[in-house]
């Protein structure tokens, strides 16, 4: 069985994926100073309703995110393994590409 290395990722893949963590943690910390100030929710509404409607769009901002990430990590992640298999594979050849 093979396993990804670090050869697998390239410096942009590295890059990507700390770009990626830090804007999540940017928008994460912005949400939190914009909706939590004092490190407590204050909900902008006054009923209880209002309330839970403001909070799952909150939930959604945060949701959005959070998959922005994860999907841009999954690519990152893709071309590595993609290198590896064409590593593997590529060791694997005979004369002229066959097997």
């Amino acid at each position: 069985m093979y396993h990804l290395t670090i050869d697998d990722f390239t410096d942009e893949d590295v890059a990507e994926f700390h770009r990626l963590m830090s804007e999540l943690l940017t928008k994460c910390a912005s949400m939190g100073e914009q909706h939590a100030p004092e490190g407590t929710w204050a909900p902008s509404t006054a009923g209880l309703f209002d309330q839970m409607a403001e909070s799952m769009q909150l939930v959604a901002e945060v949701s959005r995110a959070l998959n922005h990430t994860r999907a841009g990590i999954r690519r990152v992640g893709g071309r590595a393994r993609q290198r590896l298999y064409d590593r593997v594979c590529g060791s694997h050849e005979g004369p002229a590409g066959l097997a």
